[in-house]
């Protein structure tokens, strides 16, 4: 439980939080990786480049190294700490791709990582993973998809009808793994009571759009919304892995507990955690 203060009265948070990964109905190999730590607040999807050297391996390393991170000091020391091991992880992944290919090889994956503290969030971000988050009953994507598609669209290169058939659509212009010098993005805000941050792979967003996901977060149940998206997905043909992590976000204050009572359980694909 996390206490801050906020309109002069204690606010005691809490999260919920489900995550769910399949294969897809196309592809052998799940590439996507992903955390569930609420514990410490801390959320991760990594999505493996497709077409790249092993993006099953790179999605691996940056969940294994970022599973390996204690929060220690405040929640700024937390983040840095983070920052910190995603560069070195993509260097890392540089020198492996090196290592096992050649010069040219790329062993990248995307990244979108959610950490909540108290009543603050902070998003991170490279590649085309998202976050989203429903609030009063309103669907809004957080994170901007670093791809070549988006870049000509905010351009006037491109109009929102050309995005999704465009050749370059899986072209992504960040990612762990991909240059030299890690180049991600961060957004931060304040938390709202019924808040539900939502991450995934593009494995979902390229099946259903925006306004085809949005009425499945009315219920607020995060591991439905998930068994309902994952199914949404396949149902079209899921013709890349899917990942959904959802985090509902609750507050009371003082002893008016507005949480519900939960199970706490794990299954292959899925899992549901309180904290």
């Amino acid at each position: 439980m996390i206490k801050a203060e906020q309109d002069k009265a204690i606010i005691e948070y809490r999260w919920l939080s489900s995550a769910t990964t399949h294969v897809g109905a196309v592809r052998e190999v799940n590439e996507d990786n992903q955390i569930e730590k609420p514990e410490i607040g801390l959320w991760v999807v990594a999505d493996g480049m497709g077409g790249h050297s092993a993006g099953d391996v790179a999605s691996g390393m940056v969940v294994d190294e970022l599973s390996a991170v204690r929060r220690d000091g405040n929640n700024e020391a937390f983040i840095e700490r983070v920052v910190e091991v995603l560069s070195i992880t993509n260097q890392k992944l540089r020198q492996l791709a090196f290592q096992k290919f050649d010069k040219q090889a790329v062993m990248g994956t995307t990244v979108a990582v959610l950490i909540l503290d108290q009543n603050h969030y902070t998003i991170l971000w490279a590649g085309d993973s998202r976050v989203y988050r429903y609030r009063n009953r309103q669907l809004e994507q957080l994170t901007r998809d670093h791809s070549q598609v988006n870049d000509m669209l905010d351009s006037g290169l491109l109009t929102q009808d050309e995005v999704d058939d465009h050749p370059l659509a899986n072209v992504i212009t960040r990612a762990i793994g991909a240059s030299q010098t890690l180049n991600l993005e961060r957004i931060d805000g304040e938390l709202k009571h019924g808040d539900i941050f939502m991450l995934c792979s593009d494995g979902l967003n390229k099946e259903l759009t925006d306004s085809e996901i949005s009425p499945f977060f009315s219920s607020g149940d995060v591991d439905e919304i998930n068994k309902a998206l994952i199914h949404s997905a396949l149902v079209r043909g899921a013709q890349d892995n899917i990942t959904a992590i959802s985090v509902r976000v609750e507050g009371s204050v003082g002893n008016d507990q507005t949480i519900p009572a939960w199970n706490t359980h794990k299954s292959e694909e899925s899992s549901l955690n309180v904290y």
